[in-house]
């Protein structure tokens, strides 16, 4: 029995280290997960992602610098296949860029520039 403690506890101990390399200084990285709330640097594939600095294909990324194939990136400045981009100044194929400078659409539907890149 004492020896599945130890193992069990080293165990415990190499996921605590990996834990504390993703997440120095309170910068997690998330990579999948419904709720990744605690992740301020980035989320990839995360149902919510609401502190992140970046964002790839995830949900609720309302504080993100840059989001890619990614909702409500609300701030964003740079935006690329997502949604919800009110703030950014750079957007790809992108909805809602309300102050986009640059704005490019790639896809071949007549008008959609006015719901993509309202300027």
């Amino acid at each position: 029995m004492a020896f599945k403690t130890c193992a069990l506890t080293k165990n415990w101990l190499v996921i605590a280290v990996i834990v504390m390399c993703l997440c120095a200084e309170y910068n997690c990285q998330c990579t999948g997960g419904a709720d990744c709330t605690s992740c301020t640097a980035a989320c990839t594939g995360c149902g919510n992602c609401p502190n992140a600095a970046t964002c790839t294909d995830s949900q609720n990324c309302v504080t993100a610098a840059t989001c890619t194939r990614s909702t409500k990136c609300n701030t964003a400045r740079t935006c690329t296949n997502s949604k919800d981009c009110f703030e950014a100044a750079t957007c790809t194929d992108s909805t809602n860029c309300y102050k986009a400078t640059t704005c490019t659409i790639q896809q071949d539907v007549p008008d959609i520039r006015f719901f993509y890149c309202q300027q």
